[in-house]
């Protein structure tokens, strides 16, 4: 159409909309960049990304000892832990894999992606633990641009089904702890694309290939046609279905033959249908009707309300005529015979579990604004998205002159439990004596001062802080926060403040831990000074 002609009316509106849907696309990514690059650390780069927790020091493998990682304390970490640690050792033929993963048989089934990171990361230690730790991310990013083939940025429900997925509970706990369940679902969509566009050969081999990512995955060849009113058609899907297991099967006897059986299989991830579906729902409304309810809590409700809507959906509406409503309803089934271990937790991993169903859900849910509703409530697992994508942030923060604060490393030590937070409030409770470690890796001396709140479990105590055999701070603190602050000069190499308490730790109300006091929002604020002072 030539410029000067007349434009349809309402044509630059439609345009303007159009162009705004498209926005919407690039800001949902940069919004998922943005939130992955506050997990990085200077010194230990994507691995928070890993979840790894202090509570397995004395078992990793000796490859992940020697690179520097995030560790969480207080923590026994995530199934990524062990991932990271077969992508070290891909082939299995460490002997310390025995000690460092438990039920070694059961995770090393899943080997694909720890290959791909071990690849990734050229065989390089360091290298793929960040290959590892954003594998997860690479996959998002692809996984976005596949589903636009569904979801083409033309129309703002297109956008709302595309992002509810990129966006579900599921999808980003995968890339929080580095889970194989995003990838899988990657390979999953990938390999029904290539079956919608006749491209046989490449969704079988993508199938098999999705089942050594993860077992269930298999679930998926469920898009392999079958004429059910024909059984002299069978054999050829039935030949099908075994050669996109076969991969598996003998990955699986490579690994029975290296380490035996399995002592746990899997089996008590599955239960009598619809029991631990029950169990969870129950426990649920208990948690959001008790007078102590939390967000978290709300959000846990509002995923369960997402997959029950899902499952309803494919239970309700049949279509076995549809590749992708085959796939859904299969791990539709799948969900009714879920176990308490998947669904424990808030949320629970149920929602990463099930990561098929809920896109096949949103591919499949008819357009139109009588359905946005069922729409909305299909994908409210986004809202618990918020609370596992928050990074980790401690208790403490550093801030001075540039050159300065580029010097000092700050580390916690033993004695602490879990860093914790609430809006801007991050702290962290101890038990008894606890370590922060501070480390000058420059050559001059550096001004330390360091401020914050302190308060007690219960009763009243006295509380100090020391360095080596000098006092720094001491004061009586009762529940109530008092103000903790102090300076020091701070030498070259590492120094390490020691906080303690002339009390016993005690129980607080149904809390498993033994609490003695609480440090919260420290705040280290460090410069350079000239020569070196007296300490105080």
């Amino acid at each position: 159409m030539s410029a000067l002609q007349p434009q349809p009316r309402g044509g630059a509106l439609l345009r303007l909309f159009s162009g705004r849907v498209r926005l919407a696309y690039v800001v949902a990514v940069a919004l998922f960049l943005g939130s992955v690059a506050q997990f990085h650390h200077r010194d230990t780069g994507f691995s928070s990304l890993i979840s790894i927790g202090d509570i397995l020091d004395g078992t990793k493998v000796t490859a992940l000892r020697t690179v520097p990682h995030f560790v969480y304390q207080g923590s026994a970490g995530y199934d990524g832990a062990y991932y990271v640690q077969l992508a070290l050792h891909p082939t299995l033929d460490n002997p310390e894999l025995t000690k460092a993963i438990d039920n070694l048989p059961y995770r090393a089934k899943r080997i694909l992606f720890c290959w791909s990171a071990w690849a990734l990361g050229l065989g390089q230690p360091e290298w793929i633990v960040q290959a590892h730790a954003l594998l997860n991310v690479f996959c998002w990013l692809a996984l976005a641009w596949l589903l636009l083939r569904w979801f083409p940025p033309d129309h703002w429900e297109n956008f709302v089904r595309w992002a509810a997925v990129l966006f579900s509970h599921g999808l980003i706990m995968s890339v929080r702890h580095s889970l194989v369940d995003g990838p899988s679902l990657l390979l999953v969509a990938l390999a029904l694309r290539w079956l919608e566009t006749g491209r046989g050969v490449a969704g079988v081999v993508t199938l098999a290939l999705a089942g050594l990512g993860k077992e269930t995955n298999l679930l998926a060849s469920a898009a392999v046609p079958v004429q059910w009113n024909a059984p002299r058609t069978w054999l050829r899907p039935a030949a099908t279905v075994a050669l996109i297991a076969l991969p598996l099967l003998l990955w699986m006897g490579y690994v029975r033959w290296k380490f035996g059986p399995a002592e746990d299989p899997g089996l008590g991830n599955f239960t009598l249908p619809l029991a631990g579906y029950a169990e969870k729902f129950m426990a649920t409304v208990r948690d959001v009707i008790s007078p102590s309810a939390g967000s978290v809590h709300w959000a846990t409700f509002a995923a369960l309300v997402a997959l029950s809507v899902q499952w309803v959906f494919f239970v309700v509406v049949r279509r076995p005529g549809d590749r992708w409503w085959r796939v859904g309803a299969a791990f539709a089934l799948m969900m009714a015979f879920l176990a308490t271990p998947v669904w424990e937790g808030y949320p629970g991993a149920a929602t990463r579990v099930l990561l098929p169903m809920t896109l096949a859900f949103n591919l499949l849910l008819p357009r139109g604004v009588r359905w946005l509703p069922v729409l909305l409530a299909g994908n409210l697992t986004v809202v618990a998205s918020i609370h596992e994508f928050s990074p980790p942030h401690d208790f403490y923060t550093v801030r001075g002159e540039p050159t300065a604060e580029a010097a000092l490393r700050v580390t916690t030590g033993p004695g602490w439990h879990g860093a914790e937070h609430e809006g801007s409030n991050r702290w962290r409770w101890s038990g008894g004596r606890a370590e922060l470690r501070l480390a000058n890796t420059g050559a001059g001396h550096l001004r330390v001062v360091v401020q914050g709140r302190v308060s007690a479990a219960v009763n009243d105590r006295k509380i100090s802080v020391s360095r080596g055999e000098g006092l720094l701070w001491a004061d009586e603190v009762g529940p109530r926060h008092a103000t903790l602050a102090l300076g020091f000069d701070l030498p070259p190499g590492e120094t390490t403040l020691v906080f303690s308490t002339d009390q016993p730790a005690e129980k607080v109300g149904t809390d498993p831990r033994a609490l003695a006091y609480c440090v919260t929002n420290l705040e280290i604020v460090v410069t350079a000074v000239a020569r070196p002072r007296s300490s105080p």
